[in-house]
């Protein structure tokens, strides 16, 4: 799998783990394919290098990636983590796909807990707003996602390959370029997919339980989502939103999965800047943003504190529904071409 180029950092972390046994994984909130398919890949990576390793996270992952899962994840509140002795505290943590500390969400206030008393911190990451946190850095905006920069350190480790690992990165690689589809889709993301398709990834499996097996629910909501479209700036802006209301309707115990809804912003004609804009508390807002290239979406999202990558950006913004909506499409005005 000789076709990773060196990373800055890996070297760093293979002398690292040479004098730890135990090892935590995080990642962030509402974890995206690459940060699940990164997450699981590594912890595997590890195990196989005879390591013992966890993944704990803040929040479930989505229906449609728990296919990758083999063999379950933590969750703050575990019984697992709470009666955790003084032999059992990890000796390393490693954040994956987290561009800061904060990313990683209630998991962050209980770390400490889990951790023995100087534990280094290790950022493997491609977002380009990281702000480069840690003790080992292994951070490349290069790269189209941070499952690359997994694949460097199996490689550094020297690892091969399971077909369950390489199904977990190719995933990951799968959902962070869009289907391969986003501008961040360069020669060396394809190489990485070709090497876990060569390792034994099946992506036709894997798109089909990622991309064609969404329950109906999804579609009906949709079809309610789609009616919301308006334009902006001459038919070159899409925005979509849901209100708390419609959550409500269709998915009463709160529990939904939007993910993927905001790519049907840029499947029209002339569009630049998509951007789905649901509620998610009372006068709070999730606004994610995709582009066809043009427009750097992840500098817009920095007015609103967010962050992401050129192609593919989220932030939360607060007040009034219509004000949010206003700000948001003044923001992006500033930046089309």
């Amino acid at each position: 799998m000789n076709v990773m180029l060196p990373t800055e950092g890996s070297e760093a972390l293979k002398e690292a783990l040479e004098s730890v046994d135990r090892i935590l994984i995080v990642t962030h909130v509402n974890p995206d394919g690459d940060a699940v398919g990164s997450v699981l890949g590594l912890r595997g990576i590890l195990e196989a290098a005879g390591k013992r390793a966890e993944v704990v996270l803040a929040d479930d992952i989505s229906s449609k990636y728990q296919f990758l899962i083999d063999r379950p994840v933590l969750h703050v509140g575990d019984p697992l983590l709470s009666s955790l002795t003084e032999e059992d505290l990890f000796q390393i943590v490693i954040f994956v796909d987290a561009s800061e500390r904060e990313r990683v969400g209630s998991v962050l206030d209980r770390l400490h807990t889990w951790l023995v008393e100087g534990a280094p911190e290790v950022n493997i990451d491609h977002h380009i707003s990281n702000n480069r946190f840690g003790d080992i850095v292994i951070v490349d905006p290069e790269r189209a996602s941070s499952a690359e920069l997994v694949m460097c350190v199996a490689q550094e480790l020297g690892i091969e390959l399971t077909s369950g690992i390489a199904d977990q990165l190719f995933a990951a690689i799968l959902t962070d370029t869009g289907r391969f589809q986003y501008i961040n889709t360069d020669e060396h993301c394809l190489r990485a997919a070709a090497a876990l398709v060569e390792a034994g990834a099946d992506p036709s499996r894997i798109a089909q339980r990622i991309y064609l097996e969404r329950p109906v629910l999804f579609y009906k909501l949709l079809g309610h989502l789609l009616s919301t479209i308006e334009l902006y700036h001459d038919g070159r802006t899409c925005v979509m939103t849901m209100p708390r209301e419609l959550v409500a309707n269709f998915f009463p115990d709160g529990n939904m999965d939007s993910e993927g809804i905001v790519d049907f912003t840029v499947q029209m004609e002339n569009i630049e800047v998509g951007i789905f804009i649901r509620q998610t508390g009372e006068g709070v807002y999730r606004a994610s943003f995709r582009s066809r290239g043009t427009v750097d979406v992840q500098r817009i999202v920095k007015a609103f504190s967010g962050g992401g990558h050129e192609s593919a950006a989220g932030c939360e913004v607060f007040g009034p529904q219509e004000e949010v909506k206003e700000r948001i499409v003044t923001e992006v005005g500033k930046w089309l071409p």
